[in-house]
C-alpha cells in the first residue's frame, strides 16, 4: 500500500469514527434530556434505491426462501401471470420509485449535517441513475458508500471512481463454488471478484486512493462450514477490509410478538419478519450434534482470525472485523439464546439512522419497514425526523427494545446503549418513562 493511499484510508477511518462517536454522545445527551434543539441529525442516511435483484439468495429477507417479496406470499388475489407481477411491481414500488431530481433535493436538505450516505437495494446497480446518484452526494461533500452483490462492479468501476465514492462493500457467501450455489449463479463470485479488481486497477490508474474496498462475509446455516475457505479466498483479492458478520434472525414467536406490538402500539401491519424467520436454537436444521460440531469449529476460527490479523495487515492483506462485536466463545450462545443481547440493551437507530425507501417513504428499521415516518416528496427531511411518529417510535424504543431486536444489526454496530434509568445510564427523562 502506497504512503498516499495508507494517510487516505486512515483519513476516512478518523473521519468515521468521529462522526461515530459525535453521534454516540448526541444520542445519549438527547436521552438524558430530549427536546427538538437536542435531538441529534442521522449520523447515517441510508437510500435503498430499488427493491429489484437479480439474486435469489435463499437467506435474504427481500427476495430469499422466506423473503417478504417472494410472489408466493402475496395474496390470493393475485394469482394470474399479469396480475402477479402487476402485484410485484406495486409492493417493490417501481411504480412509484424515486427520480434523481427527488434525491437531489433530499441531498439538498441533508447536506448541512453531514451524514454518511449509503446506496442499498434490492441491488442498487440496478437503479437506472445510481451513477449520477454518487456524483450527486460526493458533489455535496458528503462520504459515500454502496453496498452490492458486485455483479455490475466492473462495467462501472471507471466512474464509480471517478466520482469519488468513498466505500464499496461486496456481499461473499464463501470460496467461488459455494458462493456460486448460494446465489443461483455459476459465475457470480467469479464477477464480484472481477468488479474488485477492476476498482482496484482504476484506484492505480486515476491516481486515487479510495474507494476502500469491503468484503462482508455473513455467517448463516449455508455456510456455516465455509467460512474459513471464504477468508482463504477473499485474502487474494485487494480488498482492504473482510466483514465477518453473525447472520439477523428471528425465530416465529418472537416475530409473533412483534406484529402484536407494532399493532397495539402504532396500528401498523407488520411483517417484514417474515423474511428472516429463522430458529437456531434447536441446531441445524434439527441436526443438533451436527450443529454443536460445527459452532466449536467456527469458535476456533474466529479466535484464530482474530489474533492473525494484525500480521496479516502488517503484510498487505485485508484487515478483518467482526460484526457485531462478540466474542468469538459466546457465538454458540448468540445464536442459541435469543434472549440474550450482550450488554446491547437499547437500539439506537431512530437517533442514528434513516432508511428513505425507493417511493420516498421514510423509516428508521432498514431490513424491517414497518413504520413510516413520512415521506420527502410531501415533507422536509428535518421536519420527518423530528416530527410525532418519529417521536413516537423513539420513546418505545427508549423505554423497551421491540420483540425482533436482538438478532438486528442494529442494536450491535453503534456501540452499547443501556435503556434510561439503569445504572450505566442517567434517569430517564419524563417524555421516555
Amino acid at each position: 500500500m502506497s504512503y498516499r493511499r495508507g494517510l487516505a484510508l486512515s483519513g476516512f477511518a478518523m473521519r468515521y469514527l468521529a462522526r461515530m462517536k459525535r453521534g454516540r454522545r448526541g444520542v445519549r445527551e438527547h436521552l438524558e434530556s430530549p427536546s427538538p434543539e437536542n435531538l441529534p441529525m442521522p449520523t447515517f442516511v441510508q437510500l435503498r434505491v430499488t427493491n429489484l435483484c437479480n439474486l435469489r439468495c435463499p437467506m435474504c429477507g427481500q427476495w430469499g426462501d422466506t423473503g417478504i417479496y417472494r410472489s408466493d406470499r402475496f395474496p390470493a388475489s393475485a394469482t394470474d401471470g399479469e396480475g402477479e407481477r402487476a402485484r410485484i411491481r406495486e409492493l417493490i414500488g417501481l411504480k412509484r420509485q424515486l427520480a434523481l431530481p427527488d434525491y437531489v433535493k433530499l441531498l439538498d436538505e441533508i447536506a448541512p449535517f453531514q451524514p454518511i450516505v449509503s446506496l442499498f437495494g434490492g441491488e442498487p446497480f440496478l437503479y437506472p441513475e445510481i451513477l449520477p446518484l454518487v456524483r450527486e452526494v460526493k458533489k455535496r461533500g458528503l462520504s459515500c458508500t454502496v453496498i452490492t452483490n458486485g455483479g455490475r462492479l466492473e462495467q462501472n468501476a471507471r466512474e464509480l471512481v471517478e466520482a469519488g465514492i468513498d466505500s464499496i462493500a461486496v456481499s461473499i457467501d464463501g470460496p467461488p463454488e459455494v458462493h456460486n450455489r448460494i446465489r443461483g449463479q455459476v459465475d457470480s463470485f467469479e464477477r464480484a471478484a472481477a468488479g474488485v479488481r477492476a476498482i482496484a486497477r482504476w484506484r492505480i490508474e486515476l491516481g486515487r486512493p479510495l474507494p476502500m474496498l469491503i468484503a462482508i462475509v455473513p455467517i448463516t446455516e449455508l455456510n456455516l462450514t465455509e467460512i474459513g475457505p471464504a477468508v482463504e479466498a477473499l485474502r487474494e483479492l485487494p480488498l482492504d477490509t473482510i466483514n465477518v458478520g453473525l447472520r439477523w434472525f428471528v425465530p416465529k414467536e418472537a416475530g409473533a410478538r412483534y406484529e402484536r406490538v407494532m399493532k397495539e402500539t402504532f396500528g401498523v401491519r407488520a411483517e417484514s419478519w417474515k423474511g428472516f424467520d429463522f430458529d437456531w436454537s434447536n441446531g441445524e436444521n434439527g441436526e443438533g450434534e451436527n450443529h454443536t460440531r460445527h459452532m466449536t469449529d467456527l469458535v476456533k476460527l474466529l479466535k484464530s482470525l482474530r489474533r492473525r490479523r494484525l500480521l496479516d495487515s502488517a503484510v498487505g492483506k485485508p484487515w478483518i472485523s467482526f460484526v457485531p462485536q462478540v466474542r468469538p466463545e459466546k457465538v454458540p450462545e448468540y445464536f442459541s439464546d435469543f434472549n440474550q443481547v450482550f450488554g446491547h440493551e437499547l437500539c439506537p437507530v431512530a437517533w442514528y439512522f434513516a432508511q428513505v425507501e425507493p417511493d420516498g417513504e421514510v423509516c428508521f428499521c432498514g431490513d424491517f419497514p414497518d413504520y413510516f415516518i413520512g415521506n420527502v416528496r410531501k415533507e422536509a427531511f428535518a421536519d420527518i425526523w423530528r416530527g410525532e411518529k418519529a417521536q413516537r417510535f423513539r420513546a418505545k424504543l427508549a423505554k423497551e427494545p421491540l420483540p425482533i431486536c436482538n438478532r438486528c444489526c442494529g442494536s450491535y454496530v453503534y456501540g452499547k446503549f443501556r435503556r434510561p434509568g439503569t445504572a450505566d445510564e442517567p434517569s430517564p427523562s419524563p417524555q421516555y418513562r
